[in-house]
């Protein structure tokens, strides 16, 4: 019976696969399906199917869908490709179609180059199994070669601090003179700068988002639709404009506002499954001031900090409570609950510790605190701060001109010299020691005896010399007024009124205890008592008049 051949001529090109020549091009392949169609009038053409930049290693290709689609509704029943290349570089997938859905739907399967022809009386399911078979291993295998040399390139070209992506970070663009650099989109800048100062100055988060769809800001994907880009989301689905809380938040974390390049944060499984997988943390490559940073690194920073505060806003409000995620217990640790009692005379707020209730008995206790008083607690403990930096100012710059420390250093630096000159007088009698040993000078009990005492001392000496050094260093170098915690409470002035930035920004964390007292830890609490023990060391310099 005569069979009526309607063709779909198939058609793919990807860089991706190694396709640079020309003779791999559209034009090229189109042109050759077209003249083997001109000499073989029993088969008509029903259609062109050209995936233009679609892997091979994939028969996810929407062309390659729409001709699947004809061939079960009927409408196709050959498929001619320049060679097996075209049709997929995909052993496993690829003989999945050959000999499996074509054989069954009765397709008929031409690859010009490969002199494959399903229909052709010379090539029986022995001889077509092993070409096709083969070949498409081979193809499989320039597809993988391939996808390793690409993704070296790119790695190399990323710890190079290159930019690799197909889009520029939101807040950028690429460089018009080098695709490889990105440059600051000031459009887009502004409300990357504007999401910091938000948040830094305590505003959530849902806060921030609703602000930016009030504004009328499109989200950044929608932005790069806008600028003319053919940008598609990851996720899928229609894009509204809107900004999710996802996107703010994914902002405010990522260190290419700062300057450093971050990339190889995603992969995908293989060159033959293209779903992504996230890379961890460690393994990105990162690479410090590659581009100008469009937020300072302190400010950067301390939104870090704020993140590592649990916190969690009032439905009703876009700023987060004044304490939000810096009350503690004492005992347990755990972030404590704001809770509000109401009674006839008025209400009142106040933190307690809930893990008593969701805990077993005797894991920690009802510490509570009325927030009026924590508030003023901690309004006068800040109060307190500033007046003694000021203090600490004057004092330090006391002990750092005097004459007293000056002639101190000097007589600790005579005492080190001594008791080095005395180690090294040590160490050379112990050299010395051994040689009166060897020429019969001193009995092997002598020689034992005097060395195990030399050394004892030469250890002593050592020990002392170290903690001279260190007290020496110490003392040259001082600690000044930019010592941490006098220039975080110099500049402040008298505080009025609490805010929740002054909160974040001085005070790691505030601990109540059994009983309403709390004790509060400063940021900088380190550089408090470097300046503390500095002054008591120094104490008959700081209160010379």
């Amino acid at each position: 019976m005569h069979i009526k051949w309607k063709a779909a001529l198939y058609i793919r090109l990807s860089r991706e696969d190694g396709d640079k020549t020309e003779s791999f091009s559209v034009t090229s392949q189109r042109a050759i399906l077209g003249e083997y169609l001109k000499l073989h009038p029993d088969i008509e053409l029903f259609d062109y199917y050209v995936d233009d930049g679609w892997s091979g290693t994939s028969f996810e290709r929407p062309d390659f869908s729409r001709m699947m689609q004809d061939i079960y509704e009927g409408k196709v029943n050959c498929v001619i490709v320049k060679d097996l290349s075209r049709f997929g570089r995909n052993y496993s997938d690829a003989g999945h179609y050959l000999d499996d859905i074509f054989v069954r739907l009765r397709v008929r399967f031409i690859a010009l180059n490969n002199g494959i022809d399903t229909a052709s009386d010379s090539m029986n399911a022995a001889t077509r199994c092993i070409s096709v078979g083969v070949t498409n291993v081979i193809n499989e295998s320039l597809a993988a070669t391939t996808s390793v040399n690409v993704r070296g390139t790119l790695n190399v070209n990323r710890m190079q601090g290159k930019f690799i992506g197909s889009f520029a970070t939101y807040g950028y663009m690429k460089s018009p003179d080098d695709h490889h650099r990105l440059i600051i989109d000031e459009e887009a800048a502004q409300t990357v700068r504007m999401i910091f100062e938000k948040f830094v100055s305590g505003e959530s988060i849902l806060g921030i988002t609703r602000d930016l769809n009030e504004m009328g800001i499109p989200n950044p994907s929608m932005y790069k639709q806008i600028k003319g880009f053919n940008y598609k989301h990851p996720a899928g689905g229609i894009n509204d404009g809107l900004w999710p809380d996802s996107s703010v938040r994914r902002i405010l974390k990522n260190e290419m506002y700062i300057g450093n390049m971050i990339q190889g944060k995603n992969t995908t499984v293989s060159y033959k499954i293209k779903q992504c997988r996230a890379i961890p943390r460690e393994e990105w490559i990162v690479v410090e001031n590659t581009h100008e940073a469009i937020i300072d690194r302190e400010i950067f920073e301390k939104a870090q900090e704020l993140f590592k505060l649990r916190t969690r806003k009032p439905p009703d409000k876009k700023e987060l409570d004044l304490f939000a995620g810096l009350v503690r217990c004492a005992d347990c640790q755990r972030i404590m609950n704001k809770k509000t009692n109401k009674h006839s005379y008025g209400e009142y707020r106040y933190y307690r510790c809930s893990t008593a209730k969701k805990m077993k008995k005797g894991a920690c206790t009802n510490h509570t605190i009325r927030i009026d008083k924590l508030e003023e607690a901690v309004l006068v403990f800040l109060q307190k701060m500033v007046e003694v930096a000021a203090e600490y100012e004057v004092i330090l710059e006391r002990i750092n001109s005097g004459e007293k420390r000056k002639s101190k250093c000097g007589n600790i630096r005579k005492t080190l010299e001594a008791e080095k000159t005395e180690r090294d007088k040590c160490l050379g009698m112990l050299t010395e020691l051994y040689t009166d040993w060897k020429n019969g000078i001193i009995t092997q009990t002598e020689y034992m005896s005097i060395r195990q005492s030399l050394s004892e001392k030469a250890e002593l000496l050592e020990a002392a010399i170290g903690n001279l050094e260190k007290t020496a260093a110490e003392y040259e170098k001082g600690v000044d007024g930019e010592n941490q915690f006098v220039a975080a409470f110099r500049d402040l002035g008298t505080i009025e009124k609490l805010t929740r930035p002054l909160l974040t920004g001085l005070i790691e964390s505030i601990l109540v205890h059994e009983g309403g007292e709390v004790t509060i830890n400063l940021r900088c609490r380190d550089a408090f008592a470097e300046a503390s023990e500095y002054i008591a060391v120094n104490e008959d310099i700081a209160h010379t008049a």
